[in-house]
């Protein structure tokens, strides 16, 4: 491990020419500053050890979010967007050179079914969100279970002093808070929303091959109840759950079926999931602890064709304990989770094992039917330590431990992480952070009798992250970090398994195995300027590396998740007591595509015309689209209407109209094809209002 940092390291220090770009930015902000008396400074974004807590308040006018603080995560340093290779507009945050799928998403600190809906924003309403928190590398040893980072999400109590009676309509969707007191110590809220993209999405299909027999539609709720049970305690109940489907046919004589006559039947995608969970809070003199159980059912719901069918009853029951206790020279935080989760499934397809992350599908024509019904009953647990404390007054240390296990093959792993901090002086402060962490399967697919491997264990990564906070002027905050990351135990398809002619046939029972690997290095930098003076913003530049490894195909590329520069800015001004301006700009260097150099004709015996034709691809991601920018700009307006608070936004997406590869449709024979771009390739005005009843 330690040759690999060193290098790691080596190839970071030469990244420092990213240092004139860092001062450039802040130059431009201190231009900015005014010399009158500040106004009391705001924090927008605070500067943790592990991480970033954004205060979401202050992030639903930010441009390019549709009313949605958590969209905001988009915009800082550490975050790529992993568009799907099947094109669409959802954008998964992927994470120091993780999958999107290794992240892990708390709400306050309990496990939600997922965060993102189907059009990218997320199952929250705005009007609750308090803040969320961003953790990238070497987090505490309190958060388990994930390799790219750790996204946690507060949502406020309910306000027991003012009622409120709130809707909110714009052109993604429509809902309503309602939230009311019910005693001097008790009070609650509802909220309920419903998109509207399905009412205008047709407008913006360039594809005549295909349609939308359900057209993509998602809605969600929130319920919380708080009981302020005595001057030590606090209850809490609450509910949520969100639902997401969409289904799309494609047209018998399009290119789609023409290429693989497997999707014939569509696909269609169907998702929800239901949270109840009660908590209780306890106030003590040196310790506060939490303790709250969960009951958490989803569903899961996906065609491709005939190609692969998963319908899955998901039901998890969790048990969880945080605590801490502050002495006058540290703090110590401990608790533990556990766990027990009951997958119900049927599944059905072709067995043709395949990840997208590793290479390009072969066609699934070729592979043998299968379907199968059962149950997967799992339990896991996590029980951590994690001690802070000052050494000396300029040295500062964190020390954690936690104990991950799994009753599926019998899996347990110990977590050390380890933190030092040292004060250069008042304005500077270095950090070192390590941290071993591991992801145990949820994608329950893999782990299935026929279609997955029931032996697949949990990928594990090392973490380190040196870092430098500076404090450069009032209000205006510095930081810059180097991270190196290796990924292990990656799941990768069996190359031996796959049937890839007519008379091909598989040679191992043995689909998936865990025996891929990966690295990531890079340095990111943020300037950040908290509210005051009536305007905050931020500016972050980023440069990374991410490669894999697969020792099945004796192959190394680079990942789709590398995407080496990285660049956003953000600048948000209240005009005046009724208006508020914004702007946010993101530089990205292109996605990463593995182009076809050319394509075989199959015939089904007997006949002259091919039934579809078998592409031969260049290298594993050996081609990157060019860099893509884009500007988005919002101005709210603060007013009364028929004698009610009222809030109207105006936002423009993608204002110079830039355009960003997202595919390339080929047709039948593969010998053209068609650029699909990312949405939205045009400028995309927006109108939305918010009434305070």
């Amino acid at each position: 491990m330690s040759s690999q940092f060193i290098q790691g390291m080596d190839t970071m220090n030469k990244m420092t020419r990213l240092l004139p770009l860092t001062i450039c930015a802040l130059a431009v902000i201190n231009a900015q500053a005014s010399d009158e008396k500040e106004l009391e400074e705001i924090t927008v974004i605070a500067v943790k050890p592990d991480g970033l807590k954004i205060s979401s308040d202050k992030l639903l006018s930010l441009p390019g979010t549709g009313n949605d603080p958590l969209k905001g995560l988009e915009a800082l340093p550490g975050v790529v967007l992993a568009t799907p290779a099947t094109g669409g507009p959802v954008a998964q945050p992927a994470i120091r050179g993780s999958s999107s799928n290794d992240n892990l998403y708390l709400t306050d600190g309990l496990e939600m079914g997922y965060v993102f809906h189907n059009d990218g924003l997320s199952v929250y309403n705005p009007l609750i969100v308090e803040s969320f928190e961003l953790k990238t590398g070497a987090w505490s040893s309190q958060y388990a279970n994930a390799n790219g980072g750790v996204i946690l999400t507060n949502l406020r109590d309910p306000n027991g002093v003012e009622p409120a009676r709130v809707i909110d309509l714009s052109f993604f969707r429509s809902g309503f808070l309602y939230e009311q007191a019910l005693s001097s110590n008790a009070a609650f809220y509802v909220s309920f929303r419903e998109s509207l993209v399905h009412t205008y999405v047709d407008n913006f299909i360039e594809d005549e091959d295909f349609s939308f027999a359900v057209p993509p539609r998602n809605r969600d709720y929130q319920a919380k109840f708080i009981w302020d049970f005595d001057a030590n305690n606090i209850i809490r109940f609450s509910a949520s759950g969100a639902k997401d489907y969409i289904e799309i046919a494609f047209d018998q004589d399009g290119r789609d079926i023409a290429k693989n006559p497997d999707l014939a039947s569509g696909e269609r995608y169907q998702t929800y999931y239901h949270s109840q969970a009660v908590s209780l809070q306890h106030f003590g003199d040196v310790i506060e602890a939490n303790f709250s159980v969960n009951l958490l059912t989803q569903n899961q719901q996906e065609r491709e064709g005939e190609v692969f069918r998963w319908d899955a009853d998901i039901t998890k029951l969790i048990f969880k304990t945080e605590n801490q206790y502050v002495a006058e020279s540290f703090t110590l935080n401990f608790g533990a989770t556990y766990r027990d989760t009951s997958v119900d499934y049927l599944a059905s397809g072709r067995l043709m094992p395949c990840n997208t992350e590793f290479e390009m599908c072969p066609p699934s024509y070729f592979s043998p039917k299968f379907n199968e019904q059962g149950t997967l009953t799992i339990s896991d647990y996590h029980a951590y330590t994690h001690l802070t404390g000052q050494i000396t007054a300029k040295l500062d240390y964190q020390i954690g431990i936690a104990v991950v296990g799994t009753d599926n093959n019998s899996q347990s792993y110990v977590e050390p992480r380890l933190g030092i901090g040292f004060d250069l002086d008042d304005n500077h402060t270095l950090r070192l952070n390590y941290g071993i962490h591991h992801t145990f399967i949820d994608d329950y697919q893999f782990l299935t009798t026929q279609y997955g491997e029931p032996s697949l264990e949990a990928s594990n990564s090392s973490q380190w992250v040196l870092g430098l906070d500076s404090q450069l002027a009032d209000g205006i905050a510095l930081r810059t970090e180097l991270f190196y990351k290796e990924l292990k135990n990656l799941v990768v398809a069996n190359p031996q398994a796959q049937a890839r002619s007519e008379n091909d046939v598989a040679l191992s029972d043995l689909l998936f195995d865990d025996v891929a690997s990966g690295e990531a290095y890079g340095i990111e930098i943020l300037v950040n300027k908290q509210l005051s003076n009536d305007w905050f913003g931020w500016a972050s530049i980023a440069y990374s590396k991410t490669e894999r490894k697969n020792p099945l195909t004796a192959e190394a590329f680079n990942s789709e998740f590398d995407l080496p520069w990285v660049a956003n800015l953000v600048l948000d001004y209240k005009w005046n007591d009724h208006w508020q301006v914004g702007a946010k700009w993101r530089f990205q260097s292109g996605k990463r595509y593995t182009p076809v150099l050319s394509a075989q004709p199959y015939k089904e015996t007997g006949s002259q015309n091919a039934l579809f034709y078998i592409p031969k691809y260049s290298e594993f991601n050996s081609s990157q689209w060019s860099n893509y920018h884009r500007l988005d700009i919002r101005a709210d307006y603060k007013t009364q209407l028929y004698g009610f608070d009222a809030n109207l936004y105006f936002e423009v997406l993608n204002v110079y109209a830039s355009r960003a590869v997202q595919e390339l449709e080929y047709n039948q024979d593969y010998s053209e094809f068609e650029k699909d771009y990312q949405f939205p390739d045009m400028p995309l005005p927006s109108i939305g209002i918010t009434i305070n009843f």
